[in-house]
């Protein structure tokens, strides 16, 4: 690795962290993690290659990891940017599958198991972040692997704050990939597993990071996002959050100290199936309160806010949306949901459509949250009573760019869940739009 693109002293706090238990193998796994990927990357790309770029929590030395009989085992997933010369042909997905999953195989080999990606683009990606927290944390805190050490670091200065919009984007994407448990609890287990507790371990920290943006205080990384929440706590600007914030900046700060080293102190808050449905009435209520501070209006439910807000969408938005799914689809897809597609553009963009399947979905999971009740941004009267059995799951199908369940006459809970998420994977993930 040549050098971090920002390298700023630490905090006192930061420092501390580095004398945690097993930093050491925290450093050396993400030596053999980056020196891995680049040598594939060199593989499969060739001359192509002109600078790779670790992100995410691992570049900040903030991945969850646990040591199993094979190995380190990491819940955190390595993310890379992968420049290209300029010109240089973008590789295909088959051809960056090939390169992940080669260098996780020999990761592997050498008692280390976690989940590699890249994103292919050009130099000129870096100049066309936006206002996004992906943006701010890869030109602050993204690590250069090979290339010029300063590609980053000339540009961070262009990036000084997080649109609000981005930031309700994540709590969305949140929202939808909640419905990644729904089979266990239709199968009733009696504790989620611990790739559940991780998923709702890092929507916690993730709410965090929205309410940050919200509040013009937003700072990259997981545990000084946690001190500044706490900060504003203790200075009284949280007081106008939908739920109780003694009990969520607790939580928040228990998440982080997992995230960061890798264990709980005591018993995890996330064993029971309660959990899963307690958050989903927590992310119920922050969309309400985001959206309403988005728009300066007064607090309604999360359902109510959300047709606002797609009232609000311009067209040509729509349009670029509606545009990616047609050429994601090709035109055979396109002539069959052509309709469809213009009908739902009517209510909004393929994002937008699939975030109100997903909020409906979730609404069904709720519970009533600790502390102070959550009046707002739980579910509507309307959508509490929402149609049940088949019409309900119909409504919600109803959103979806493509249902994927057109010939089951009786969808249930999974079939809905599944549904929504390859919607979100195959529209969402790979766009801004």
């Amino acid at each position: 690795m040549n050098q971090v693109a920002n390298p700023k002293a630490d905090s006192p706090a930061d420092a501390q962290a580095l004398e945690l238990p097993f930093a050491s193998r925290d450093v050396e796994a993400k030596f053999r993690i980056s020196d891995t990927m680049l040598r594939w990357s060199f593989l499969g790309l060739g001359a192509r290659l002109k600078a790779l770029i670790l992100t995410g929590s691992l570049a900040r030395s903030e991945a969850t990891w646990k040591q199993t009989d094979q190995g380190m085992q990491f819940l955190s997933d390595a993310e890379f940017i992968v420049i290209l010369k300029d010109k240089a042909e973008i590789p295909s997905g088959a051809l960056v599958t090939l390169i992940c999953r080669g260098a996780e195989e020999e990761l592997r080999n050498h008692g280390i198991s976690c989940k590699l990606s890249f994103g292919a683009v050009h130099e000129a990606f870096l100049s066309n972040l936006g206002k996004t927290i992906f943006g701010y944390e890869l030109l602050t805190c993204g690590e250069v692997v090979y290339g010029d050490p300063d590609i980053l670091v000339k540009r961070a200065p262009s990036i000084t704050e997080v649109s609000q919009e981005d930031a309700w984007r994540m709590l969305a994407n949140r929202t939808v990939e909640l419905l990644e448990i729904v089979p266990e609890l239709l199968e009733g287990r009696s504790s989620l597993s611990e790739a559940a507790q991780y998923r709702l371990t890092k929507l916690y920290c993730d709410m965090a990071t929205t309410i940050l943006v919200f509040k013009r205080e937003f700072v990259p990384g997981y545990q000084a996002r946690a001190r500044k929440l706490a900060d504003l706590h203790r200075q009284g600007s949280l007081c106008d959050l939908p739920f109780d914030a003694d009990w969520f900046v607790g939580l928040v700060n228990g998440c982080t100290g997992y995230k960061v080293i890798h264990c709980w102190d005591g018993a995890s808050p996330f064993m029971s199936s309660d959990s899963l449905k307690q958050a989903a009435t927590v992310v119920g209520s922050l969309w309400a309160w985001e959206l309403a501070q988005m728009h300066r209006v007064d607090l309604a439910s999360a359902e109510e806010m959300l047709r606002l807000h797609m009232r609000k969408q311009g067209w040509k938005a729509r349009l670029r949306g509606w545009a990616f799914v047609a050429r994601r689809r090709g035109l055979l897809d396109s002539l069959d949901h052509g309709w469809r597609w213009l009908g739902l553009m009517r209510r909004g963009s393929p994002r937008y459509c699939v975030y109100a399947a997903g909020l409906h979905s979730v609404c069904d999971l709720q519970l009533p949250v600790a502390g102070k009740a959550s009046q707002v941004g739980t579910s509507s009267p309307a959508m509490s009573q929402l149609e049940s059995g088949n019409q309900r799951q119909a409504t919600i199908l109803s959103w979806l760019p493509i249902p994927d369940l057109a010939s089951r006459t009786a969808p249930d809970e999974r079939d809905v869940a599944e549904a929504i998420l390859w919607n979100y994977h195959e529209f969402l993930v790979e766009t801004r739009a």
